[in-house]
């Protein structure tokens, strides 16, 4: 992979960032699974609720997912605000609009209301994501950026294993309760105040003339969608399934939490191993555990069965993320950091918003999206496997061919 030049940053280039800045990426990165997490386990009691309104089923399910598609449609105007005026002031904004968002839920008394807060939320999480990404790129570089990407990946995993059976504690409570974790964004704003502003990107352009390689970087986005429709069968149809297995709530919670630990752990080993191996090949191992885990939930009868299949898929989810961020941040030109980040974001989130929408599962069969996550994350890997090794014999043979070159002209 080739690695560019890194731009200037607020940070001491001999240190690094602070402890208190790394401790408060990870925790601003955290904010993205908030946004999911920590009402999944409330999703059948909300769906109970509402269940008077036309299609009900399927908006309930929206209410998750909205969020991503919010995210995919504003992140690209996220990214221009963050190469134009740094990251700091979008992420205060965006803190600010993500605690209005996300707890409006406490208040609203109509779905199409929730449904509109929702939104509101995916423009706060598309705004944080996007300058969190951007200023991780500006403070760190090589290795030391794929291996905090890793921890990055890994908190956000424990920060899941928290979440979402704190979720379930709450939605036991009642289908509300859960919004409240949301007003939580506001005691980030101290710590947010004292971050670096970041590299714009009208500053960045002095350090370096690059352009994107955009041909690669669509390759990782696709990647990216592609995995988030397979994987966000867990969040978004796993209560149903588990439900329809007859587990409580707040069982359900502990289950799902049991997935992103798996994928937690296996981030931070991945961490010491950031930068050694070819990207394609990690990720195409990652994508067959995935389609490996969603073999083994497809097939369960008891919640003992799935247990196992989500295990699997931790360890794939683990892999593969941390990875392609890592792989895209190697290819993007320091100028166009916030606008490549943003469309990462905007690829991450179309996939979550397409999830139920392309994988659904009706209700007597709760597990047959599986089924079919497993079948596209299986031929994603493979295709991916494949094209790792064919594009290492590409290079051998163009190497071998440049030294007959060589040979000749020394003749």
């Amino acid at each position: 992979m080739t690695r560019t030049a890194s731009a200037p940053s607020a940070a001491p280039a001999s240190t690094g960032p602070t402890s208190q800045i790394r401790l408060t990426l990870l925790i601003l990165s955290a904010l993205t699974i908030m946004a999911g997490a920590t009402i999944a386990p409330a999703l059948p009691a909300m769906q109970v609720h509402f269940a008077g309104v036309p299609n009900a089923g399927l908006l309930v399910k929206l209410a998750l997912t909205i969020v991503g598609l919010a995210i995919a449609l504003s992140a690209p105007l996220s990214g221009i605000l963050a190469d134009r005026f740094g990251r700091r002031p979008v992420l205060i904004g965006s803190l600010l609009l993500y605690a209005v968002g996300g707890a409006s839920g406490l208040i609203v008394s109509s779905l199409g209301a929730l449904l509109l807060g929702r939104v509101v939320l995916g423009l706060a999480v598309a705004g944080t994501m996007t300058a969190t990404g951007a200023l991780v790129n500006d403070l760190f570089s090589g290795q030391a950026r794929g291996k905090f990407l890793s921890q990055q990946a890994a908190f956000n995993g424990f920060g899941g294993a928290v979440l979402l059976p704190l979720g379930g504690v709450l939605a036991a409570v009642g289908w509300r309760a859960p919004f409240a974790l949301y007003l939580m964004a506001l005691l980030l704003l101290p710590l947010v105040l004292r971050l670096p502003r970041g590299v714009p990107g009208v500053q960045a352009a002095v350090a370096t003339n690059e352009k994107p390689n955009w041909g690669m970087i669509g390759l990782v986005y696709t990647l990216a969608l592609l995995y988030m429709v397979a994987f966000y069968l867990m969040p978004a149809q796993g209560p149903f399934l588990l439900r329809f297995l007859g587990v409580a709530p707040a069982a359900t919670g502990l289950v799902l939490g049991g997935f992103t630990l798996v994928a937690a752990i296996t981030s931070l080993t991945y961490s010491r191993l950031a930068g050694r191996f070819d990207a394609r090949r990690v990720a195409a191992l990652g994508f067959l555990l995935l389609g490996a885990g969603w073999v083994v939930v497809s097939q369960a009868n008891t919640v003992g069965g799935v247990v196992p299949g989500l295990l699997v898929g931790g360890l794939g989810s683990g892999l593969v993320f941390p990875n392609l961020y890592a792989w895209l941040a190697d290819i993007t030109p320091t100028a166009w950091r916030g606008r490549v980040t943003a469309g990462m974001s905007s690829a991450v989130f179309l996939g979550q918003f397409l999830s139920p929408l392309v994988l659904t599962s009706p209700a007597a069969r709760p597990a047959l999206g599986y089924t079919w996550g497993a079948l596209m994350a299986g031929v994603v890997g493979a295709l991916l496997l494949a094209y790792s090794f064919f594009g290492q014999r590409e290079k051998a043979d163009a190497e071998i061919a440049g030294q007959h070159v060589d040979l000749g002209l020394e003749g």
